[in-house]
C-alpha cells in the first residue's frame, strides 16, 4: 500500500554573522509513533542537544525548526517509526535557498521530489555508509581495511559526478560533497583502527607501523588540517575522533612513563606536572593536543570542541583557564557569544559551599564490605548511586536528573546514598563535586575492596550504577537503563515507599 509523506521545508537566512534558519513543514501521514529530526553533526555552535539533534513537533501534522548556521553546510533530515530508523536524507542548506521538498514512502523506499530555490541542491543522493567494515573481535590487517574504504570512495565518487551531469547543482554544494566524500575513508579507517587497539591488542601492537602507515596515506588526500573542510560533517566526525583518540594516548603515554610524559607535556617540575595533571586528566590535556596540532579556523573549531564536552559533561576542573586561554587568541571568536554565559555559570557554581546536608560517612577507610554498608541504612529506603569523579556519564546523570528526583520525593522519606569509586587519593576534586552538583545525603569514598564487593553483590561493572535499598535490606537493581529514564526510576522508588 502506497504511503505519501509530504514535508514543505521553507529555508530563510538571514545575512548576518550567525544565519537565521527557519523550516516550517506540513506532515500528511497520520503517526503517533513517528519522530522526525533534523540533524546537525558535531557541531560547536551550541553545547547542548539542540544543535546536534532536534526534535520535530509533528504531532499536530505541522512543524517549526529555527536555528542558526554561519555557512552552507550539510544537515540531515531523519525520521523513525517505533524508534527504529525509517530514512536520513542529506539536506544542503545555504543563503537565500527557499527550500520545499515532498517524500514519498512506498515498501520502505523514499522518493524525494525537490522544488523551490536550491532544489538542485537537494535531489535524491545516496552514499556509502561503511557497513562493510565489521567491529567485531577479529583480527583484520590495515591493508584489507584500505582496500574497501578506497572501494567505497570510488563508488561515492561517480554518484557525485553523476549527480552532477544530471542536476547542474550549485559550486558550494560540489565542494562540500566533494569534501563529504574525500573525509569518509580517513574518519572510518582511524575509527576502526583505533577500536582494534581495545579488540585486538596483540594483534594491533604487532601491525602498528601498518596500521600508522596507511593513516599517514589517507591524510594525503585528506589533511589533518582544512579549514575549507569545516563544512562536512565526515571531517568534524574525524575532529572530534581525532581529539579523544589522542587524548587517550596521553593517558597510556603517562602510565607507560610518568616522568617522561610530565617532560614532554607538562614543562617545569617534575612534582608539580604530576599533580597538575592527576588534578585534570582532560581539559589541559586536550588544549595542549588542539595547540600542539592545530591552526587557525580548525583550531578554533578545536577549542569549541573542549569548551561544549566539557559543559556537557561537566568536566569543570580548569574550565575557565582553558576558556579564558581560548578567549585571548580568538577574542572575536562567534562561540563567545554562545559560552560566555554557561562558563560564568560553571566558575559560579564551583563557589558553593559543603553544608550540613551533605553527610560524609566516618572512617570509610574502613567500611569493605556491602554488608557493612547495608547496616547503617537498615530500616530506611534508600536511593543509591554508584559514581566517580572520574566518569562522564555519571557527571551527566547528576546533572540531568539529581535535583528533579529530589525535587519529586522532597516530601517523602528518600535517604540518598552517593559512593565514590576508584577515587582513592581525590578526595579534594571528590568534595569539590559534592557541592558543585549540591549532592545532599550521604557520601561514601569507597576503598577498592569495597567497591569489589559490592560489584560482586550487584553483578555489574559499569558506572553510574544505580540501586533503590529497601527498609527490609533487599536491593532493587534500577530498571531506567542508560541514559536513565527518570520516569521509571521514580516508579520504582514510589513502589519502595509503599
Amino acid at each position: 500500500m502506497k504511503q505519501m509523506l509530504a514535508i514543505i521545508i521553507s529555508v530563510l537566512w538571514i545575512n548576518s554573522v550567525a544565519q537565521n534558519v527557519k523550516i516550517e513543514g506540513t506532515l500528511h501521514l497520520p503517526a503517533a509513533d513517528r519522530k522526525v529530526y533534523l540533524i546537525r553533526p558535531v557541531q560547536s555552535t551550541e553545547y547542548n542537544a539542540g544543535a546536534v539533534f532536534t526534535m520535530i513537533d509533528v504531532s499536530k501534522g505541522k512543524f517549526l525548526v529555527e536555528l542558526n548556521t554561519g555557512q552552507p553546510e550539510i544537515m540531515f533530515l531523519s525520521s523513525s517509526v517505533n524508534n527504529q530508523p525509517e530514512f536520513s536524507l542529506p539536506l544542503f542548506l545555504k543563503q537565500g535557498y527557499g527550500l520545499n521538498l515532498q517524500l514519498e514512502m512506498e515498501n520502505g523506499l523514499v522518493k524525494t521530489i525537490a522544488s523551490g530555490s536550491g532544489a538542485q541542491d537537494n535531489q535524491k543522493l545516496i552514499m556509502s555508509n561503511y557497513t562493510g567494515i565489521v567491529n567485531d573481535s577479529k583480527d583484520t590487517l590495515p591493508g584489507n581495511v584500505l582496500a574497501y574504504v578506497q572501494q567505497e570512495y570510488k563508488k561515492d565518487q561517480a554518484a557525485l559526478k553523476n549527480y552532477i551531469e544530471k542536476n547542474k547543482p550549485s559550486q558550494d554544494f560540489i565542494q562540500a560533497w566533494q569534501y563529504q566524500i574525500a573525509y569518509a575513508p580517513l574518519k572510518e579507517y582511524y575509527s576502526f583502527a583505533q577500536q582494534r587497539k581495545y579488540y585486538i591488542k596483540e594483534a594491533y601492537k604487532r601491525n602498528i607501523k601498518s596500521w600508522n602507515t596507511v593513516f599517514d596515506q589517507l591524510l594525503k588526500n585528506a589533511p589533518l588540517i582544512n579549514e575549507a573542510a569545516l563544512c562536512c560533517a565526515n571531517y568534524r566526525y574525524f575532529l572530534h575522533d581525532y581529539l579523544t583518540r589522542s587524548k587517550e594516548q596521553l593517558w597510556g603515554d603517562a602510565a607507560a612513563n610518568m616522568d617522561e610524559f610530565i617532560n614532554k607535556w607538562y614543562a617545569g617540575d617534575i612534582a608539580k606536572g604530576k599533580e597538575d595533571f592527576n588534578a585534570d586528566k582532560v581539559n589541559r590535556p586536550c588544549q595542549k593536543i588542539v595547540e600542539a596540532t592545530f591552526t587557525g579556523k580548525v583550531k578554533e573549531y578545536m577549542y569549541g570542541q573542549i569548551i561544549k564536552n566539557a559543559l556537557k559533561e561537566s568536566i569543570i576542573t580548569n574550565l575557565a583557564l582553558v576558556y579564558d586561554d581560548f578567549l585571548k587568541q580568538f577574542p572575536d571568536t562567534k562561540y563567545k557569544k554562545i559560552y560566555d554565559k554557561p562558563v560564568a555559570a560553571v566558575v559560579e557554581r564551583l563557589k558553593q559551599p559543603l553544608t550540613q546536608k551533605m553527610i560524609f560517612i566516618s572512617n570509610s577507610d574502613s567500611i569493605n564490605s556491602w554488608a557493612e554498608v547495608l547496616a547503617i541504612f537498615k530500616g530506611k529506603t534508600v536511593l543509591l548511586d554508584m559514581w566517580g569523579t572520574w566518569c562522564g556519564p555519571c557527571r551527566e546523570e547528576m546533572e540531568k536528573n539529581g535535583a528533579a528526583i529530589k525535587s519529586y520525593f522532597k516530601n517523602e522519606q528518600v535517604d540518598y546514598l552517593y559512593i565514590a569509586n576508584y577515587d582513592e587519593g581525590n578526595e579534594e576534586k571528590w568534595k569539590t563535586l559534592v557541592a558543585y552538583f549540591n549532592l545532599e545525603g550521604n557520601h561514601l569514598l569507597a576503598t577498592d575492596s569495597l567497591t569489589t564487593d559490592i560489584m560482586k553483590q550487584f553483578k555489574s561493572n559499569s558506572y553510574p550504577t544505580y540501586a533503590i535499598i529497601h527498609k527490609d535490606g533487599s536491593v532493587e537493581l534500577s530498571k531506567a537503563g542508560y541514559p536513565m529514564k527518570r520516569e521509571v526510576l521514580i516508579a520504582q522508588i514510589e513502589e519502595a515507599l509503599k
